[in-house]
Protein backbone atom coordinates (compact mmCIF):
# COMPACT_ATOMS: atom_id res chain seq x y z
CA UNK A 1 0.00 0.00 0.00
CA UNK A 2 3.21 2.34 0.67
CA UNK A 3 4.24 2.00 -3.25
CA UNK A 4 2.65 4.71 -4.29
CA UNK A 5 3.40 8.78 -3.46
CA UNK A 6 1.92 11.93 -4.55
CA UNK A 7 4.92 14.38 -3.98
CA UNK A 8 6.46 17.39 -5.61
CA UNK A 9 8.72 16.98 -8.76
CA UNK A 10 12.40 17.31 -8.27
CA UNK A 11 15.46 15.31 -8.97
CA UNK A 12 15.43 12.03 -8.36
CA UNK A 13 17.34 11.55 -4.93
CA UNK A 14 15.24 14.53 -3.69
CA UNK A 15 12.07 12.26 -4.39
CA UNK A 16 13.45 9.23 -2.93
CA UNK A 17 14.19 10.70 0.74
CA UNK A 18 10.47 12.28 -0.35
CA UNK A 19 8.96 8.64 -0.96
CA UNK A 20 5.76 6.59 1.58
CA UNK A 21 8.06 3.37 1.71
CA UNK A 22 12.07 4.33 1.71
CA UNK A 23 13.42 3.23 -1.63
CA UNK A 24 16.74 2.19 -1.00
CA UNK A 25 17.35 -0.31 -3.78
CA UNK A 26 18.97 2.22 -6.68
CA UNK A 27 19.29 -0.48 -9.10
CA UNK A 28 15.18 -0.41 -9.51
CA UNK A 29 14.01 2.47 -11.33
CA UNK A 30 11.11 4.56 -10.11
CA UNK A 31 7.98 4.97 -12.13
CA UNK A 32 6.79 8.76 -12.10
CA UNK A 33 3.30 10.01 -13.72
CA UNK A 34 3.55 13.15 -15.88
CA UNK A 35 2.55 16.39 -13.49
CA UNK A 36 -0.97 16.13 -11.92
CA UNK A 37 -3.78 18.63 -12.00
CA UNK A 38 -2.40 19.56 -8.41
CA UNK A 39 0.97 20.19 -9.34
CA UNK A 40 2.55 17.18 -8.23
CA UNK A 41 3.87 13.77 -9.27
CA UNK A 42 2.32 10.23 -8.54
CA UNK A 43 5.88 8.19 -8.18
CA UNK A 44 5.15 4.35 -7.96
CA UNK A 45 8.26 1.49 -6.40
CA UNK A 46 8.34 -1.54 -8.33
CA UNK A 47 10.05 -3.16 -5.46
CA UNK A 48 7.51 -2.21 -3.10
CA UNK A 49 4.48 -3.13 -4.81
CA UNK A 50 3.08 -6.42 -3.86
CA UNK A 51 0.92 -5.98 -7.48
CA UNK A 52 -2.19 -6.81 -4.89
CA UNK A 53 -4.40 -4.64 -7.61
CA UNK A 54 -6.01 -2.33 -4.27
CA UNK A 55 -4.62 0.63 -6.29
CA UNK A 56 -6.43 -0.59 -9.29
CA UNK A 57 -9.49 -1.51 -6.59
CA UNK A 58 -9.97 2.02 -5.05
CA UNK A 59 -8.82 4.23 -7.85
CA UNK A 60 -12.40 6.55 -8.55
CA UNK A 61 -11.27 7.90 -11.89
CA UNK A 62 -10.22 4.18 -13.29
CA UNK A 63 -6.48 5.28 -14.24
CA UNK A 64 -5.14 2.01 -13.12
CA UNK A 65 -6.15 -1.39 -14.98
CA UNK A 66 -4.35 -4.87 -13.52
CA UNK A 67 -4.74 -7.63 -15.72
CA UNK A 68 -3.54 -11.40 -15.40
CA UNK A 69 -2.52 -12.77 -18.35
CA UNK A 70 0.00 -15.63 -18.91
CA UNK A 71 3.43 -15.64 -20.29
CA UNK A 72 4.54 -18.87 -22.30
CA UNK A 73 8.22 -18.48 -23.51
CA UNK A 74 10.10 -21.30 -24.65
CA UNK A 75 13.27 -22.38 -23.05
CA UNK A 76 16.52 -23.62 -24.93
CA UNK A 77 17.13 -27.28 -24.44
CA UNK A 78 20.44 -28.60 -23.52
CA UNK A 79 21.50 -28.59 -26.60
CA UNK A 80 21.51 -25.16 -26.94
CA UNK A 81 24.05 -24.76 -24.12
CA UNK A 82 27.69 -24.78 -24.75
CA UNK A 83 29.92 -27.03 -23.49
CA UNK A 84 32.42 -26.49 -21.60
Amino acid sequence: MDCITFTEDGEEEDIRGRLTAPAENLTQDLYVAGSLKTGRIMVKDEDVCLHCGLCAERCPTGAWDMRKFLLDMTYAGPGCRSRK
